[in-house]
């Protein structure tokens, strides 16, 4: 009992592992590597003597052309699908050929398409003995026909036939204003490489930090075409990527055949286009929005004298308005980006003689002192070269951005003009003439020093007090000589007037 209990479950368990490995089978073959049977004919001509000349009909309803003339027919026959290339049946050129007849015209519905088809096919892979004309017979009143398109299939396909197709983005930021994507087609055939015409194909292309002129980021778009694009983003500098994608491309030498188990024609079955390409490309650059400058100004002396030097001091900033890029442009280099270069030209006017006015516009026959330059590359503040005020008057900065000063392609092209107006109190300098005094009335000359009998020597700062104090001295000795000489005098009168 136990031993038939064993040999049972030996059984199931083989059973189970052969279902598991049909399982696994079905799930790692290719659907289309199942077996299957020749199921007739399908467009074509029947001969008065009974060949076949058109495609075959396979039981999953698959349509194809004989590859091995004058072998048996396909009809009741077993078949498995197998990749040509793994048969190693063909070359390249052949292969390209033969891919180009069965997607083209294997699933034709007219008859005399499938019997020339049939030719073409026989004609690349090889006519086992038969020559053409024997072979479009079967064709009846139609075999001139017959041959004469299938010798043009032939043409066609040895023209158009491929191996591969690839594809190449190319994307470019314009200095201002959009950008540009395009996708480039190239099919690889047998007499070379072959750049397709613009619209051959579409496809599909995404876009990152970027959008079309619909305001998409992605869009199905005409290879060999410009499509617009704008950048997005408000920072000085922008990276932009694009990845496309085609699919279902009628190029490529794929081939799917049915090979028979027995001696029989293996049949080239019509398969849908499949072949695809991908193609991404990126790049950075300056943000092709503009940025507007923008100036004020003072006057390095709001007074001062003629022949003076004065200067102007900038601080420079820039505009955030709508459209606008909101900071400092910046220019493309070798080793990255550098700041836009913009100049400031800076003119004094003057001498007026009354008070200024502001106006937007600099009065005609306003006379120049001087104009100087200033090179800014950003925010921040910069003094000006200096000038020199030649008389009294009123003087006046003006101040002017001129994007034509910056070369090409330095970033010009985004740089907005900026102009101050005229007459702006911050950049007036009053100068005004010295005021001299009068000069004053003259007095008694000063008497020369006396000389030192003495020494010699003459007077000097030292001498002075004591001079001071010998006057002094001299004026009290005076005094009392004149009191004396008065007494003597009147009691002299009191005597004469006694007597």
């Amino acid at each position: 009992m136990t031993h038939r209990i064993s040999n049972l479950v030996t059984v199931f368990v083989l059973a189970g592992l052969a279902v598991f490995l049909g399982m696994l089978h079905a799930l790692v073959v290719s659907p289309d590597a199942r077996a299957l049977t020749g199921a007739g004919h399908g467009p074509g001509y029947l001969s008065h003597d009974g060949w076949w000349l058109g495609t075959y009909r396979l039981d999953d309803g698959a349509q194809g052309f004989c590859l091995n003339a004058g072998k048996p027919s396909p009809t009741g026959n077993v078949y498995d699908y197998a990749d040509a290339a793994s048969l190693g049946w063909y070359t390249p050129e052949q292969s390209a050929s033969l891919a180009y007849i069965s997607r083209t015209w294997a699933g034709t519905d007219d008859r005399l398409t499938a019997a020339a088809g049939q030719i073409a096919t026989w004609l690349v892979a090889g006519l086992g003995g038969h020559t053409p004309e024997e072979l479009a017979a079967r064709a009846g009143s139609d075999a001139g026909p017959v041959l004469a398109r299938a010798h043009e299939m032939v043409d066609e396909a040895a023209r158009l036939g491929s191996s591969s197709v690839r594809a190449e983005a190319v994307l470019e930021l314009a200095e201002t204003g959009p950008g540009r994507v395009r996708v480039e087609l190239t099919v690889v055939r047998p007499s070379g490489a072959e750049l397709l015409a613009p619209g051959a194909q579409r496809a599909r292309v995404a876009l990152d930090g970027a959008s079309f002129a619909d305001g998409a980021a992605d869009a199905d778009v005409p290879t060999g075409t410009d499509m617009a694009i704008m950048p997005s983003g408000d920072a000085a500098s922008v990276t932009v990527s694009a990845a496309a994608s085609l699919d279902g491309l009628p190029y490529g030498d794929r081939l799917l055949v049915a090979a028979p188990h027995a001696d029989a024609q293996a049949v080239l079955v019509a398969v849908p286009a499949t072949a695809e390409a991908r193609a991404a490309a990126s790049t950075t650059g300056p943000s092709p929005l503009p940025f507007q400058p923008i100036v004020s100004t003072v006057t390095s002396a709001p007074e001062a004298l003629p022949g003076a030097l004065i200067h102007d001091r900038l601080t420079v900033s820039v505009d955030t308005a709508e459209g606008l890029l909101p900071s400092w442009g910046v220019r493309g280099v070798d080793d990255g980006f550098e700041p836009v270069e913009a100049v400031v030209e800076s003119t004094l006017y003057g001498p007026f003689p009354a008070p200024l006015s502001e106006s937007p516009d600099v009065p005609d026959g306003a006379p120049a002192v001087c104009t100087v330059e200033t090179t800014v590359d950003g925010p921040g503040e910069y003094d000006t070269p200096e000038c020199a005020i030649p008389a009294a008057g009123y003087y006046v900065w003006v101040e002017r951005i001129d994007p034509a000063r910056v070369s090409a392609g330095d970033g010009g092209e985004r740089l907005r003009p900026w102009r101050s107006a005229f007459g702006v109190a911050t950049e007036i300098t009053v100068a005004s003439a010295p005021v001299v005094p009068a000069p004053e009335e003259p007095g008694p000359a000063p008497m020369a020093p006396a000389a030192l009998a003495d020494t010699g020597g003459s007077w000097a700062v030292e001498a002075w007090p004591a001079a001071v104090g010998l006057g002094v001295a001299g004026g009290a000795v005076l005094t009392a000589a004149l009191g004396r000489r008065l007494r003597r005098r009147n009691t002299a009168s009191r005597c004469r007037m006694d007597a």
